[in-house]
């Protein structure tokens, strides 16, 4: 089997010529845009679009690196080019006018569309009901643009994760309600949502990247680089290794091994090395360090998890960023909270899943540090 590629570039600046040069550079040990796109054929980019912020939040992929995907794709022949995701709150198109896309995609004669749901079935695997884009799975072609971020469950946003956008609108709080209890669950429906929508390329910005606690309220960090590959688990390996992390500690890999996808195990790097990139002090949440899900507890004795989890990992709560609009509320896929005046969490239906931390747009959701039980058993940081 021929090993998959990643291609690792660097870039200090979203100038648009360098942006577009660089792109080309990554690009090429892999074939070139030519190899993914063929003459007419439809084109989804799919950018990471969390929520509407300015570009320099690092928040979503910069319009730059939308830009200069298009282009290539237009160059090689692209017959229709469309730009999509699903956004925590709002629409696409919002949030594309918000961080800058929505120029980038009027310039480049693309449309915004808002994703809608089509069964997608497959009876092999072990979510064999889904509901995603009908836009994405309809593309001649996928070109995944994630953001290179730190996620406060999965550990990183990368290339499979940013597949969790092709899951329409409110439909993704139920995947957390339904595989977010345990990590390893919702890390292999991650697995099977980017099976089934197959990206053919992924282009990751890791130019202005976000450590801490992302996606939403972490810090933005210059980190200077791009890569590309043709296989999504391929490149968050590859990513891992900038990082200087052991690859099992992002879940989707670990959820991988035996289960799905696992070419990642042996990714030929083209370009910068790994090491060259790696960026001071990179600040993972520590929320997720510790593993639970591996242990007998959560695989033998799931109701006693669940009982524990409630009373020794603390739920998150409101800081004095909180202006109680009530969004958290709304999302919550377990039902957990109320406004009174300030939001209420209840410790018992909580499951920590913390979309209420990643979509609050005011960064007014804190994830508290649990106590030494809490972090040796795995159930937060």
């Amino acid at each position: 089997m021929t090993r998959p590629g990643v291609a690792l570039e660097r870039l200090d600046a979203y100038d648009p010529a360098k942006t577009l040069e660089a792109l080309r550079r990554v690009l090429a040990p892999l074939g070139g845009m030519e190899r993914f796109v063929k003459p007419g054929a439809k084109v989804a980019l799919k950018p990471n679009l969390l929520f509407g912020r300015a570009a320099g939040k690092a928040l979503n992929t910069h319009p730059e690196i939308v830009r200069a995907a298009g282009r290539l794709a237009l160059e090689a022949g692209a017959g229709e080019l469309l730009i999509g995701d699903s956004p925590g709150f709002g629409t696409a198109r919002g949030a594309a006018r918000l961080c800058g896309i929505l120029p980038v995609a009027e310039e480049l004669g693309a449309a915004v569309v808002e994703f809608t749901p089509v069964e997608h079935m497959d009876r092999g695997r072990s979510f064999p009901r889904l509901e995603l884009a009908r836009e994405l799975l309809e593309a001649d072609v996928v070109i995944n643009l994630p953001k290179m971020k730190t996620h406060g469950q999965m550990l990183m946003t990368l290339a499979v994760k940013n597949m969790f956008g092709a899951v329409p609108g409110t439909r993704k709080f139920q995947w957390h309600y339904r595989a977010g209890r345990d990590k390893l669950v919702f890390a292999r429906a991650l697995n099977e949502i980017a099976m089934a929508v197959r990206p053919a390329l992924s282009i990751l910005d890791a130019v202005l990247a976000m450590d801490g606690m992302g996606p939403s309220s972490g810090r933005p960090r210059w980190t200077n680089f791009i890569a590309a590959g043709d296989d999504p688990w391929a490149l968050d390996a590859a990513i891992m290794d900038v990082l200087g992390l052991e690859r099992s500690l992002l879940f989707t890999l670990l959820a991988a091994s035996g289960h799905g996808p696992s070419e990642w195990r042996e990714v030929e790097i083209f370009g910068e090395s790994p090491e060259a990139l790696r960026p001071d002090d990179w600040d993972i949440p520590e929320l997720v360090t510790a593993q639970m899900h591996g242990g007998f507890v959560e695989k033998r004795l799931p109701r006693l998890a669940d009982w524990l989890r409630a009373r020794i990992s603390p739920p998150p709560r409101a800081n004095g960023r909180c202006v109680r609009c009530g969004h958290c509320v709304a999302i919550c896929p377990a039902g957990a909270m109320r406004l009174d005046p300030d939001p209420v969490i209840d410790r018992e239906k909580c499951i920590r899943c913390y979309c209420c931390h990643e979509l609050c747009q005011y960064g007014g959701m804190d994830m508290r540090r649990g106590g030494a039980l809490a972090r040796i058993l795995g159930f937060g940081g």
